[in-house]
């Protein structure tokens, strides 16, 4: 191995994800700096029969980050740069374009678009993910007009085998394929199979260095958070109204307690709505979310106290729901649009879980699987003295068009099912809403726990219509199987 490689690499280094229920120790762990640093180590790893994966801040709870051989870390490509217009097309040049290293993590990239007067148009609950790692699991997060990841990408550099490096764009891509010839070295791909393949790919078609997102100028929302018994919203949700907030209000989700405190399930909503800076209210608490709980959320203390507290007494774990979801609720919350949509304490995220799957938008299947979820915690308690230890978030997300998205062509909404990590029974109750989530019709959100589909590949199969594409295009950019990962041998998508 060269000396370079030797430089920015550590041997046997283990690795694990935020909340440590994933844990790797590769022969090699890399720090690359650039496409260059990349494209060597490709080069060296098939030399040697390796393979090659990449891996962000380790947000995801699935092992769709986990690599055996070469492990990359993007942590030191984080630079952020208005897209060069000189070989774009003339219809791209107007818009929003902003190019991204894949290391830089979401609260960082945040922070410099807004110098740049731009934001991202949506974002999932947290923001120490990489942005890389956020695309590449699919990551989303709620309002049924805003896009999820995959679908603000317009560009996407890869090293591909052999240490090609390549740009990948749409059929009808921003590039101008006569201006990049004589700009730029890199083979330039304009095709749609091939970059809805690639865009949601967890890695398997190459090492992502650089992502092209178009962005939205700076925008700020508007938070109202509000409390409402499930007997109430079950009734908006079947008859249309609830679903006619979501259509028509910019950011809508909601969480629910799946046990019943005093016979009531509670269930706290959140509308998000854009608006202009003039319409800022005044007053310091209109200015920040609930003090409580974004005090609780960030301390590591407070968390680990809940979690001995309730292996001490779970049968309260209805009650400690309860008091959170209440603690929540504010009159209205006005800040930027990352300000807002940012929901979780770092405290929060470290220690939680989940397991997460969609199903097609309508107010009769929320009911019916949220239903699911209440018999289902009924009968973890009784049969299996199994608790969990938080609130079901749902959120809504429009169609993508990423093959592997769980909102591929439809309009989705997403369950959620969230636990804090070394709860008793933890990864059991899990395993129990995945088997009712599968039977249900639910589809996988690839960055959470979901080990149970590793036993359900003809599932996958069926729910993604077209993985085979996905697997046809992987194939032929990665012959040598240089990106091919277990995750993905272990989903049967080969």
């Amino acid at each position: 191995m060269e000396q370079r490689l030797k430089s920015i690499s550590k041997e046997r280094y283990t690795w694990h994800n935020a909340t440590s229920n994933v844990q790797v120790t590769p022969l090699r762990f890399f720090y690359p700096a650039n496409a260059k640093d990349i494209a060597d180590i490709v080069h060296d790893a098939e030399q040697r029969g390796l393979r090659v994966k990449a891996v962000g801040s380790g947000h995801s709870f699935s092992e769709a980050a986990a690599g055996k051989d070469y492990l990359l870390s993007m942590k030191k490509m984080g630079n952020v740069t208005l897209t060069p217009k000189s070989a774009l097309k003339e219809n791209h040049r107007q818009k929003h374009l902003v190019s991204i290293e894949a290391g830089i993590i979401l609260k960082v990239l945040n922070e410099k678009l807004d110098a740049l007067g731009l934001a991202l148009p949506n974002m999932g609950a947290v923001d120490f993910q990489t942005v890389s790692g956020a695309l590449l699991t699919g990551t989303h997060g709620t309002g049924m007009h805003q896009p999820a990841f995959p679908d603000m990408v317009r560009s996407m550099k890869l090293v591909g085998t052999g240490g090609e490096l390549l740009q990948i764009e749409p059929t009808d891509g921003m590039t101008d394929p006569a201006a990049h010839q004589q700009q730029s070295s890199l083979k330039l791909i304009q095709d749609d199979t091939i970059f809805h393949s690639t865009v949601l790919s967890f890695g398997a078609m190459g090492i992502l260095y650089e992502i092209t997102m178009e962005m939205k100028p700076s925008f700020w929302l508007k938070e109202k958070r509000y409390i409402r018994p499930w007997k109430e919203l079950r009734e908006d949700l079947l008859n249309g109204k609830f679903m006619d907030l979501v259509e028509n209000t910019d950011f809508v989700a909601f969480r629910v307690n799946p046990y019943p405190v005093k016979g009531v399930h509670t269930c706290a909503i959140v509308e998000q709505r854009i608006v202009s800076e003039a319409e800022k209210p005044k007053g310091f608490f209109a200015l920040r979310r609930n003090i409580i709980s974004d005090i609780f959320g960030n301390i590591e203390y407070l968390i680990e106290s809940t979690i001995r507290q309730m292996n001490r007494n779970p049968v309260n774990a209805g009650k400690t729901i309860n008091r959170a979801l209440n603690a929540t609720k504010d009159i209205s919350f006005f800040g930027k649009s990352f300000q807002v949509l940012y929901q979780s304490g770092l405290a929060v995220i470290r220690h939680g879980i989940s397991s997460e799957f969609a199903f097609d938008a309508g107010g009769a299947k929320i009911v019916e699987v949220l239903e699911h979820i209440f018999a289902q915690a009924d009968t973890n308690a009784e049969n299996g003295k199994l608790y969990q230890t938080a609130h079901v978030p749902v959120r809504f997300v429009p169609p993508s068009k990423a093959f592997l998205s769980s909102a591929y062509k439809r309009k989705t909404m997403y369950i959620d099912v969230p636990l804090l990590h070394n709860t008793i029974g933890d990864f059991e109750i899990l395993e129990r809403y995945q088997e009712m989530m599968i039977s249900l019709g639910g589809v996988p959100h690839w960055g959470k726990v979901n080990n149970k589909l590793y036993e359900r590949n003809d599932f996958v199969k069926s729910q993604f219509k077209d993985w085979k594409l996905w697997s046809d295009v992987r194939k032929k950019l990665d012959p040598k199987g240089t990106f091919l990962n277990d995750f993905v041998v272990k989903m049967g998508l080969i």
